[in-house]
């Protein structure tokens, strides 16, 4: 009993979940399995369609990695990364959010994009459509794209 009591307090004290302060393995946190591992296209930011045009030729999209709680995607000119945590009642959150640095022609797409991932608070998946919002306010709309 002392010592599940004891890596409950470490647990608490560094943030790690009991098993990986005894196996040195990190364990997640709450999955999605609908949300995760999926190529998430986005097609549409603050209620406008998101396109791939000449000044921003990449397609923007996220991606959520099962491991380690992380994302990664492109935002159309910019490669990104970071952590996300899913939270009860369909909650999510960003951080440690980082991005290469490279100019582009036009940059409104990549920078909205970025700006929801920071303020997003919420998210629900239905069928192919993953939607990020803010107090309730859709913010981001994607597609999922599967991959053959």
């Amino acid at each position: 009993m002392s010592i599940i009591y004891l890596l409950c307090i470490n647990a608490c004290k560094t943030g790690k979940k009991p098993a990986e302060e005894t196996t040195g393995k990190y364990v997640p946190e709450k999955v999605d399995p609908a949300l995760v591992e999926k190529y998430w296209k986005l097609v549409e930011l603050y209620g406008k369609p998101v396109a791939v045009t000449d000044s921003n030729a990449k397609e923007a999209h996220i991606i959520f990695k099962t491991e380690d709680n992380r994302f990664n995607g492109d935002a159309g000119c910019n490669r990104f990364s970071g952590a996300y945590h899913v939270k009860e009642s369909g909650g999510i959150g960003f951080s440690q959010t980082i991005a290469t640095r490279m100019m582009c022609l036009n940059m409104d797409v990549e920078t909205q994009f970025l700006q929801a991932l920071r303020t997003a608070d919420t998210y629900a998946v239905r069928k192919d459509t993953l939607e990020l919002s803010k107090t309730g306010a859709p913010i981001a709309r994607f597609v999922v794209v599967y991959l053959k």
